[in-house]
């Protein structure tokens, strides 16, 4: 009887891991969807900090997946640049835009790309105003 039922047990973790396994992204597309999905869900938080956080990690998802489909993430953005109550996070937000509209701005600037979380923004900002002030390259 024991045995029998360390038999079930045994088949029912195997039957179990191999349906998880199933539903795991296997796609890189798979996974650049959930990611936005779960950023979005961050940029609509109500909490600031949340949703500064979640700023720069869309501005370097953009970057890290330049093909990915990130509309519904840029919406998210637009829609904080247009309606957040703080000046500062409508800044930001602008600044995260300018990953969607030009990411060659940024994207081997490695005080950027590799900033962390309290000096990406001073240095995404220096970099944006430096591409919008300075004569064409």
């Amino acid at each position: 009887m024991k045995q029998q039922i360390i038999t079930i047990a045994a088949i029912t973790l195997i039957a179990l891991t191999v349906s998880t396994a199933q539903t795991i992204p296997s796609t890189e597309q798979t996974k650049t969807s959930r990611i936005a999905a779960n950023l979005v869900t961050a940029l609509r938080s109500g909490n600031t900090g949340v949703t500064e956080s979640a700023l720069r990690m869309t501005a370097l998802m953009r970057l890290r997946y330049p093909a990915a489909d990130l509309s519904a993430l840029a919406d998210a953005v637009e829609e904080i640049r247009e309606k957040n109550a703080s000046g500062t996070t409508r800044y930001k937000a602008y600044i995260t835009l300018s990953f969607f509209e030009n990411p060659s701005w940024y994207a081997d600037v490695r005080e950027v790309v590799h900033a962390d979380e309290m000096s990406f923004f001073p240095a995404a900002s220096q970099r944006m105003q430096h591409q919008l002030l300075s004569v064409n390259e």
